[in-house]
């Protein structure tokens, strides 16, 4: 739990951006209407289904609580957005698979309940702070899953180099390479190879994409390094799948734990290993 329990009064609501939600926004409002609780829509949800609504800056200070609804994709671009804020967010499934969210809709009425009820647990997730640095310009970004070195053309080929607190340790050689917070050890690492971290590990995992030798495999570092990658291929940086930087643009992209962490509000009963077992369906024939 956080240092103080929330009693939401006032929550910030986003919607996948690609889908019209308004009946699910409607019942969201109805659901919490009985618990005498505003919402407020982000300014771009808002436009989506016709409505007003407000920068995502903007409800950080006034709500007490962030839902997202989508897919993983918007818990992330959510996540990000509001990090510095330190706000809680709740995750609700409007996509195929929403990894990362905790809720499907028609389980929202039940945990509403149990939201007022002090009958909830917030999970602190890792972030990662990136810095995107050449001798004229730096850029701060932060990543919840990964940050990816990749090729930019189809045909060419990525060559990265990679320091831990400054010491040449390898060169990858082949699509490119990616570094994963424990978080998004099921996402893009999971698809390449790359081993799933339980999100409490404090751990960094770089893995090889399609790399252009059989010895190239992913490791597991202490999150306490700071990880330099370089590189003068034509390459590019991408952060969380969501922002796209032109790695000829800059010398080098560092990347450490953050100092803060996000949280998502989960249910009490949820485990890491229940999760599991129902996104990727283990168990199953």
């Amino acid at each position: 739990m956080l240092e103080k329990s929330i009693n939401p009064k006032t929550i910030g609501l986003v919607l996948r951006k690609d889908t019209y939600l308004k009946n699910e926004y409607e019942k969201i409002k109805d659901i919490f209407a009985v618990y005498d609780t505003e919402i407020i829509l982000e300014e771009n949800s808002a436009k989506t289904i016709g409505l007003n609504g407000f920068s995502i800056q903007k409800l950080c200070t006034v709500c007490d609580l962030l839902i997202s609804l989508g897919g993983d994709g918007t818990l992330l671009w959510t996540v990000r957005e509001s990090f510095h804020f330190q706000i809680p967010i709740l995750g609700i499934c409007a996509g195929r698979l929403g990894y990362l969210t905790v809720l499907k809709m028609d389980e929202l009425e039940d945990f509403a309940a149990q939201l007022y009820r002090k009958e909830y647990k917030i999970n602190e997730r890792a972030m990662f702070d990136i810095t995107l640095k050449s001798s004229d310009r730096e850029i701060k970004s932060t990543a919840f899953n990964e940050v990816v070195f990749s090729r930019a053309k189809i045909a060419s080929m990525a060559t990265v180099e990679a320091y831990a607190n400054g010491e040449h340790f390898n060169s990858y050689f082949g699509d490119g390479v990616l570094l994963s917070t424990p978080n998004g050890s099921t996402a893009y690492n999971l698809s390449c190879g790359g081993p799933i971290v339980l999100p409490q590990t404090q751990a960094m995992i770089l893995t090889p994409i399609c790399p252009h030798s059989l010895t190239q495999r992913s490791i597991v570092l202490f999150n306490e390094y700071e990880i330099t990658l370089k590189s003068r291929d034509n390459t590019v940086v991408i952060i969380d799948g969501q922002d796209v930087y032109d790695m000829q643009d800059f010398d080098f992209v560092s990347v450490k734990y953050a100092k803060e962490r996000a949280k998502l509000i989960g249910k009490t009963v949820q485990s890491d290993f229940s999760v599991l077992k129902e996104k990727l369906l283990w168990g199953h024939k």
